[in-house]
């Protein structure tokens, strides 16, 4: 037997023993949800053992062409089309519009990947493709749209982003390195992503990032609202650049946390797609949340529409999409309206950082969102050091690090020194 052989059937034994130690763990319990993630790891050191160097790495090259496949059938709302019946590739093609051969060399990709059921050339969803329908109550399909669409773009133009930088490392000051982004490249524009999103044109690909968010962190970080004590703290809850408030949508859905009151403050574009989507929600749940408009990179507090002296202030997926300056920039101002004068002691006062945070074990999934969010927005997944630093040199000091059966870890700070 090969050395090669060998070293496969070693981590094939090292998998068999974790799929097992998983089988026997309580299925809601950290240990299992932490067996899984080293069950994604040893699957790939057993295809990089299996496939060798050469195979693995032509692999890893055109996976990109696996994910347009999955762009294709999903953008053409295939999954919808088949529906609960069969349809043959000819009645796909007339459903669709598309070109046969195309189809059927698209389709052949995606059942290689174990998407959809096929025989003799008729296609039936099955679970991996169900997904992909709207109408899905866990659909990944607006998750997909994105991701294939502007992050695949944006990362396709990352080198170019990375030549125009220059090669000043991390001793360069960010506002001495060039703002453009992967997407401004790959889309012609010279704003934030966010601000693009925003403008009415752009209106649908900002609709779709809400639901895909929403999506990626059902998936991602679906066991947040529950390993973490939520109902402990104390209203309002501040949550700055909160989005349209899904995290305030999961947390509130347990009648525990229906004591809590939360403020959602983002953009004012935001916030009206916010009071929008919470207008349709029932009232025991929306007649928790109020919102502020407002820009926490803006240049004074008072320009910043912060809500001032307030007992607790949550950063939730906010730091990542911003460099080292631009976050120390979003925490000072935040520490600013804390420390602002209210009939809550500034010892009291809680900031509580909630972030994917790059660790040695980390998962595929946090790697390549990593470079996503890189291509995105010059967007940064740090280690916990980082976080900690820019946390600490803001103003802050660290109290406590909550990891979670979720990619997410939530960190606990205080005002340095609680002084007035």
């Amino acid at each position: 037997m090969s050395s090669s052989s060998d070293d496969a059937v070693a981590v094939a034994e090292k998998l068999l023993a974790l799929v097992k130690a998983r089988a026997v763990a309580q299925a809601e319990s950290t240990e299992f949800y932490n067996k899984g993630i080293q069950v994604q790891a040893t699957c790939d050191r057993l295809l990089r053992a299996v496939m060798g160097p050469l195979e693995y790495t032509a692999l890893i090259a055109e996976s990109c062409q696996e994910s347009q496949a999955l762009q294709f059938v999903t953008s053409l709302g295939i999954a919808e089309i088949i529906g609960d019946g069969s349809l043959a590739l000819p009645e796909i093609s007339e459903k669709t519009g598309v070109d046969t051969q195309y189809l059927g060399v698209v389709m052949n990709c995606m059942s290689g990947r174990g998407y959809f059921q096929e025989e003799d050339g008729v296609y039936r969803n099955n679970a991996l493709s169900a997904v992909l329908r709207e109408d899905h109550p866990s659909s990944m399909k607006s998750a997909v749209g994105f991701v294939c669409d502007e992050g695949y773009n944006a990362a396709s133009r990352l080198i170019d982003v990375a030549k125009r930088r220059g090669s000043g490392g991390t001793d360069t000051p960010a506002e001495d390195k060039p703002r453009v982004t992967g997407t401004n490249l790959a889309f012609g524009f010279d704003c934030s992503v966010f601000e693009w999103m925003a403008k009415p044109e752009q209106a649908w690909r900002g609709e779709r990032l809400g639901r895909a968010m929403k999506q990626l962190h059902g998936m991602a970080n679906a066991n947040v609202p529950a390993d973490y004590a939520w109902s402990a703290l104390t209203s309002p809850i501040i949550d700055c650049g909160g989005g349209i408030g899904a995290l305030e949508m999961a947390i509130l859905k347990e009648e525990r946390n229906l004591g809590l009151e939360f403020t959602i403050f983002d953009i004012p574009d935001t916030i009206e797609n916010a009071k929008q989507t919470w207008s349709a929600l029932p009232s025991k749940s929306s007649s928790r949340v109020s919102f502020a408009p407002g820009s926490f990179l803006a240049p004074t507090l008072s320009e910043t529409g912060l809500p001032l002296g307030q007992p607790t202030y949550l950063i939730r997926h906010v730091l990542h999409d911003w460099t080292d300056a631009e976050v120390l920039a979003i925490l000072r101002n935040v520490r600013a309206a804390m420390l602002a004068p209210s009939n809550t002691p500034v010892s009291d006062r809680k900031l509580l950082v909630c972030e994917m945070l790059v660790r040695p074990d980390s998962s595929r999934f946090v790697r390549t969102t990593s470079m996503q969010l890189l291509a995105l927005n010059n967007g940064v997944t740090r280690t916990l050091d980082a976080m900690r630093a820019l946390i600490e040199q803001a103003g802050f000091v660290i109290r406590k690090v909550h990891s979670m059966r979720a990619v997410d870890s939530i960190i606990e700070a205080g005002v340095a020194g609680d002084a007035e």
